[in-house]
């Protein structure tokens, strides 16, 4: 199983952190890989919400349909794929800081084909544009 971690502190409340990431519609603002996302689902998000992506990995859209499998305000949003290329699982982890909040997004991913036979560039290249988008949702959330 591949995996890719990368944290970073943001100086904004917890609380208003994730009301951000919860947003489904955010993700594009914030992830460059991220060509498109939809919530596929019907309410409000939580648990059991369903939603669909275009992501561009290694110069390629994979679609992907996810769903949310871990909501717990102000600390936890998990998502895990129910189809596509890539069978991943995703969390996005919070922590109260002084001055602000840590995030740590973790991927881990089960990689097969191409993509197993690439997977120190496909992990290495995930740590990189995690940290990169890390540094867009600071720049978002701070201004």
């Amino acid at each position: 199983m591949a995996r890719a971690e990368a944290s970073l502190v943001i100086n904004c409340p917890i609380d208003k952190m994730f009301a951000y990431l919860s947003d489904i519609s955010k993700g594009t603002e914030w992830q460059s890989g991220l060509l498109e996302v939809q919530q596929t689902s019907s309410g409000l998000v939580g648990v059991g919400t369903t939603l669909k992506e275009v992501r561009r990995l290694l110069g390629r859209s994979l679609e992907t349909a996810f769903t949310i499998t871990e909501y717990e305000p102000d600390l936890k949003l998990g998502f895990k794929s129910t189809t596509g290329q890539i069978p991943m699982s995703a969390y996005y982890n919070l922590e109260a800081e002084a001055g602000g909040t840590k995030i740590t997004v973790t991927v881990e991913a089960e990689l097969t084909g191409i993509f197993r036979m690439t997977e120190p560039l496909v992990v290495s290249t995930a740590k990189r544009q995690m940290a990169i988008d890390l540094a867009r949702l600071k720049e978002l959330l701070e201004s």
